[in-house]
């Protein structure tokens, strides 16, 4: 049927359609208009013979079907490479641009806009790293860096960073230092990033401070803020701190408003508390001053703990309050959960602090996991609880049952959908249950609840029922029958 519908394309309408394939997630048409070469008057077409699909808000899809047996013509017209290299430039382009936007008032816009072309960011900096296009790599990196933080979303791409780090060696080219350095940080980022982030760290360190000597500005400056962050937990995190407490007088001022918060932290080192609350709030205003929500939630965070720290706890709930406002707006889900534990730790109410602790390590509840030819799977759909553990697992069997349904309905989505949800609705609620229960007992009550619970912990080892946990983990981790899609696919 596709190749049918194939065949009667003109030849333009077929380049831009194979060209189209490249795309992990879709396109916008400003994006299908320069990797596909072509006009708007042949998109509109594609989209009218049903070989794309307008999907609201400017930006074109194509199904699975349709994308596979394009990219196969893609081959064929050999076309891959210059395909795959317009997109990668194309992406590189649009995180360029958003960069400095993500440090201004403009972050919210920046932040949804590469959200949305989150794959396809990622679809390009896996083509540079196995062409490999080091260049790109690492200027694709370094300039989504600052949207992969702020989102928390800096471990997945840790095994890009190393993989390019191994294809640059011991020393960056000429004119890619600080773009290296931003590469070591996000490497460092993943679980096997510790013996990358050995090897690199001194190398890096002299890259990054040689574009960021204090009196003219280098281009990443979120980096300077990573950088102390990664260094802190380093047996000798001085040269750190002097690099980013150097940028006082650096004409970019988001990275003067970051040594304010850098020298807070260093007053704070000697106990000078007074000291540490103006360099905070001089951090603040330089912030937002420039609109940036994430460095503001950061500093005032600080500023909340040093409230708590002198008894002030009304001022330091109002500061967590404000600080996980902006971390809201943002989606920055990991700096809200820091917040939140923070907060809770400064309520007299223990059952909102209860609320607090729980909400840190929150589950994911909708009513449906699937809108239109979206369907979510894993934590983004059902997730069970970090305290809990099962994430894994609950995604790997989602991602089972969604495909089964879909190849058992013969690639209609509407009805693998209907069945997916019915499939994992029981069992998903299951695994929840126990990971709030599990939430419940780490978070207590009051204190003579957590005495008891602290006691029961030590004798764990000599009760007869020692293993019951685990049987009970595994009981609710096993309580689905899965189907054998591989017969009901050949019905």
């Amino acid at each position: 049927m596709v190749a049918w519908s194939w065949d009667l394309l003109s030849e333009p309408e077929q380049r831009a359609a194979r060209r189209f394939a490249v795309f992990a997630d879709g396109a916008t048409a400003e994006a299908a208009l320069r990797v596909c070469g072509t006009d708007g008057e042949t998109l509109e077409s594609l989209a009218d013979k049903s070989l794309l699909d307008a999907a609201g808000g400017g930006r074109y899809r194509m199904l699975e079907t349709i994308r596979a047996y394009g990219s196969e013509r893609l081959d064929e017209a050999g076309e891959r490479e210059s395909a795959r290299r317009a997109h990668a430039r194309h992406f590189l382009e649009l995180a360029r641009t958003a960069d400095p936007h993500l440090r201004r008032a403009g972050q919210r816009d920046r932040l949804r806009i590469l959200a949305a072309e989150h794959d396809n960011l990622l679809a390009a900096l896996c083509w540079a790293v196995e062409t490999p296009d080091v260049p790109t790599g690492l200027e694709l990196l370094a300039s989504a860096s600052t949207y992969l933080w702020i989102r928390g979303a800096s471990a997945p791409v840790a095994p890009y960073a190393i993989a390019l780090l191994d294809a640059v060696g011991d020393t960056p080219s000429e004119g890619f230092g600080e773009e290296y350095a931003v590469c070591v940080l996000l490497a460092a980022s993943g679980s096997a990033g510790r013996p990358v982030w050995r090897r690199h760290r001194a190398t890096a360190e002299k890259a990054l401070a040689a574009s960021w000597p204090g009196d003219r500005a280098g281009r990443y400056p979120a980096a300077l803020l990573l950088w102390l962050m990664r260094n802190a937990s380093e047996t000798d995190p001085g040269g750190a701190f002097a690099l980013v407490s150097s940028q006082r007088d650096c004409p970019e001022p988001w990275a003067r408003a970051v040594a304010w918060y850098v020298t807070g932290f260093g007053a704070l080192g000697e106990g000078d508390t007074e000291a540490a609350e103006r360099a905070m709030a001089t951090a603040v205003e330089g912030f937002r001053a420039l609109g940036d929500r994430w460095g503001t939630a950061l500093a005032l965070d600080v500023l909340a703990g040093l409230a708590g720290g002198r008894g002030d706890r009304a001022r330091a709930i109002a500061l967590t309050d404000e600080a996980l406002a902006l971390t809201g707006e943002l989606g920055a889900l990991e700096d809200s959960a820091d917040l939140l534990v923070n907060r809770g730790d400064q309520l007299d109410d223990p059952a909102a602090a209860r609320a607090d602790y729980a909400s840190a390590v929150g589950q994911v509840h909708m009513d449906s996991w699937t809108r239109g030819r979206t369907a979510l799977i894993g934590d983004a759909a059902y997730c069970p609880s970090s305290l809990s553990g099962m994430g894994s697992g609950l995604a790997l069997v989602g991602a089972y049952v969604l495909a089964g349904e879909l190849a058992a309905a013969h690639g209609d989505h509407r009805v693998a959908y209907a069945r997916y949800e019915e499939e994992m609705r029981e069992y998903a609620t299951g695994c929840q249950k126990m990971g709030d229960g599990v939430a419940k007992l780490m978070v207590p009550r009051n204190r003579t609840l957590a005495a008891l619970l602290n006691g029961y912990y030590r004798l764990i080892p000599y009760l007869p029922g020692k293993n019951m946990a685990t049987k009970i983990a595994r009981k609710t981790a096993e309580n689905i029958t899965l189907r054998d899609y591989h017969v009901l696919a050949r019905r």
